[in-house]
């Protein structure tokens, strides 16, 4: 696994990959799919990290 280091990351956050991904050479679709699934899961990472803070 290997931490990439992205250019634009306002939320700080650290992305692994296994191998090593050329994003500007993806297709458009399979970008878009990416960066989707990305969002999705800092979301659901966002909820329950508040989930948590709400129970104490």
């Amino acid at each position: 696994m290997k931490e990439i280091e992205v250019k634009n990351n306002p939320l700080g956050i650290r992305v692994y990959t296994v191998g090593e991904p050329d994003i500007d050479r993806m297709p458009e679709e399979e970008y878009n799919l990416f960066a989707s699934s990305l969002a999705m899961r800092i979301s659901d990472h966002i909820k329950k990290q508040k989930e948590g803070n709400d129970a104490v």
